[in-house]
């Protein structure tokens, strides 16, 4: 399908610096999906607790994906000028378009919507922060993405509407503000816990797959 104009401002950001960002979140998506074993989640040894999905329907996911990565850096570097919060406005009819990819590629089977939300914001972020000449770290694509947000988990989490989705009931329910709330917190369990962890385990020499096991083991037991 056709992609939505992102904006009619112009960017100055090198075709190529944007694809290898792009090929970045491409390749963090293939990584998630083949880290195996994952308990109940699919990798390359089972579908875990989904029934619905196995590996091959996220490979096609993540390709149908891969096209659209490049779209939310160039929004953010357009959208540089404008306030932090007027982002995610913007943001969203390319999230929508990246979705219904996603699902004609899968035949309706839901993959990676958390994942292009994330990496939605995230990609916008770094696109922002190249264009305003900034550092570009992930302390920094983090906080930026936060600001995107500010407000988000209120808006859409706390409301009285009677068709209430996974996530607002669980919110009602226990207080979980799920992937709204880590993103508009700037990602703490990644930048606190995740990240150090990891890069931790990589200079003591582990492997490198171990160590995103391990990591993983880690956020589970913490955000259990």
């Amino acid at each position: 399908m056709s992609m939505p104009a992102t904006s009619t401002k112009t960017t100055k950001l090198a075709t190529s610096l944007i694809d290898e960002y792009a090929l970045l979140g491409w390749r963090a998506m293939l990584t998630e999906v083949n880290l195996s074993p994952k308990p109940g989640l699919v990798d390359r040894i089972n579908c875990g607790a989904h029934k619905d999905m196995a590996l091959e329907d996220f490979h096609r996911s993540a390709l149908a994906i891969q096209g659209w990565l490049p779209r939310f850096i160039e929004f953010g570097a357009c959208s540089a000028e404008m306030a932090p919060e007027a982002v995610l406005h913007g943001l969203r009819p390319i999230g929508m378009a990246c979705e219904g990819d996603m699902f004609r590629a899968t035949a309706g089977v839901n993959t990676h919507k958390g994942s292009i939300f994330s990496l939605g914001l995230l990609c916008a972020a770094i696109g922002r922060l190249l264009q305003l000449n900034q550092p570009v770290t992930p302390t920094t694509v983090c906080s930026t993405a936060a600001s995107f947000c500010r407000g988000l988990t209120d808006r859409e989490l706390r409301t009285n509407n009677s068709q209430l989705t996974a996530g607002q009931r669980l919110y009602q329910q226990l207080g979980l503000t799920g992937a709204r709330g880590e993103a508009e917190a700037g990602y703490p369990l990644v930048i606190n816990h995740a990240l150090p962890h990891y890069l931790t385990l990589l200079d003591q020499g582990l492997d490198p797959e171990l160590a995103l096991l391990d990591t993983l083991l880690l956020l589970m037991a913490i955000n259990g």
